[in-house]
């Protein structure tokens, strides 16, 4: 029964009549600054504890032994480290084998930060004695011991069981686990708690490290309960000896309600995504609409006004001041047209309506003739026909590339490299600028960089940053092509 101690989150302890700490676990000596529970035994708590606290632990245990009744409460706990962490404690009287009070079994459980216990029994130390002597006296400990611990595992929140090896017969269950299967609390009998793992290849598999390696530990698990509701636990187990034969301690804690909560939050990001998304393409629409009634309706406006400016010239061929001001009108009238194609352009270039290798090739001369630095386009494979989705994200995903390029770099040349192949379409963009930290980025949840991912997720890609300081940058997209019908 002691071995059940090992999956068991909590700190355990027995006392006698006089508040002596006659066992204890290994979470339990940790907690009060010792490295094994044989430092603890034969101490009170005047020993281990400020004066106040062992006063009022005292009169707890008086109290529990008074009244024969088990007690809840909650206390702090000074760790020998001086942080205080707060602990919810239980406290039973137990009796000896002949039925008299022999003192009382504490369960204190960690609920500031969950960590796992471990327990160890004391040694015994034969002495000098004859063997007939020390052979008695470890079988009187090792009954003393079993009556101890079984106190301390019913005396235990957390649920937990004995299965035979590999996953046969139960052999114990206690009442936490009765209650977490939804079972009589006194009769309710479990024949075997892998029969009700949902998933049984993952029950197999886990049985499979449990032979290999001898134990597992906060592994998520899937149980159906008798009644056929389910419910997930975080199990933790060990093989150990049970009655001469290899078995396995089971313990564990129900986190359904944090599995509900996290399937709310995984639905709320992914209805958040689904609204980015929508809106990205609102935007976008909203951005080919602008360009092209820029492109069209200011274009052809200022190109009529150009033709009139030349006619006007003509008449007034004979007014030499009359002509020069006509020249001016025209130059004007020629940069606006281009800066009227210049906005149209950054709204949405024209050239996207003619494929991503012209949207990039346009991209990449603006990028040069703008910042002044060499960029060169390289081409593998076939030219891609993609839908305008998926062009319209790449070519943002290039361009946002490309402006972080110009912005923070300090690169002397930039390179883009567009592969084609059956399976999948790949686009690189690097430069031979200073890098930057990762690390740094994500600590500091750069939106850019967070705005590309989700560009090439929309499309079922996956963008992949390559930098270091000193060490230049790249950003690659991989879009494999069975993700969508793309040719």
């Amino acid at each position: 029964m002691a071995a059940i101690l090992d999956n068991i989150p909590d700190l355990a302890w027995v006392k006698d009549t006089d508040g002596r700490y006659v066992a204890g676990n290994r979470a339990l000596a940790r907690s009060l600054g010792y490295a094994e529970p044989a430092d603890v035994i034969d101490k009170t708590d005047f020993d281990l504890h400020p004066l106040e606290h062992a006063k009022a632990y005292r009169a707890d245990d008086l109290e529990v032994m008074a009244s024969g009744r088990r007690k809840r409460l909650e206390e702090t706990h000074l760790e020998a480290d001086g942080r205080w962490r707060w602990v919810d404690t239980i406290k039973t009287p137990f009796a000896d084998g002949h039925g008299q009070l022999a003192g009382t079994v504490g369960i204190a459980r960690d609920v500031t930060d969950r960590r796992k216990v471990e327990e160890e029994l004391a040694r015994a130390n034969a002495g000098l004695r004859s063997e007939v002597e020390q052979r008695r006296e470890i079988e009187a400990r090792l009954q003393s011991s079993e009556v101890r611990f079984r106190a301390i595992v019913e005396a235990s929140p957390v649920p937990l069981c004995i299965i035979s090896m590999p996953y046969g017969e139960t052999f114990y269950t206690n009442e936490p686990l009765r209650a977490l299967f939804g079972l009589d609390p006194r009769n309710g009998v479990i024949n075997n708690v892998f029969d009700l793992y949902l998933d049984t290849a993952e029950r197999d598999r886990l049985v499979e490290h449990l032979r290999q390696e001898g134990s597992f530990r906060n592994t998520e698990v899937h149980f159906r309960k008798p009644d056929g509701t389910t419910f997930w636990a975080m199990a933790t187990a060990r093989v150990a000896r049970y009655d001469d034969a290899p078995a396995i301690y089971l313990g564990l804690n129900d986190i359904t309600e944090r599995k509900r909560i996290e399937q709310e939050l995984f639905e709320s990001r992914e209805q958040l995504r689904e609204v980015s998304a929508y809106m990205e393409a609102i935007r976008e629409q909203e951005r080919k609409r602008i360009a092209m009634e820029i492109h069209d309706e200011l274009g052809q406006l200022l190109t009529a006004l150009k033709m009139d400016v030349s006619l006007l010239k003509m008449r007034l061929s004979g007014d030499p001041d009359v002509v020069k001001k006509t020249d001016d009108m025209r130059e004007l009238v020629e940069k606006t047209i281009w800066m009227v194609r210049n906005v149209a352009n950054h709204l949405r270039p024209a050239a996207l309506n003619f494929g991503i290798v012209s949207a990039l090739e346009w991209l990449v001369e603006d990028f040069g003739r703008r910042n002044s630095i060499p960029c060169q386009l390289r081409i593998n494979g076939r030219e891609p026909v993609l839908p305008d989705a998926h062009a319209t994200a790449v070519f943002r995903i290039v361009q946002a590339s490309l402006t972080n390029v110009a912005r923070h770099a300090g690169a002397t040349r930039a390179d883009v490299t567009l592969t084609h192949t059956e399976t999948a379409l790949d686009l690189h963009v690097s430069d031979d600028g200073r890098g930057f930290d990762q690390e740094a980025v994500r600590k500091s949840h750069s939106y850019g960089v967070l705005g590309m991912s989700e560009r090439a997720r929309l499309i079922g890609g996956s963008l992949l940053i390559d930098s270091a300081p000193g060490m230049g940058t790249s950003v690659s997209i991989h879009i494999p092509l069975e993700s969508e019908s793309l040719s």
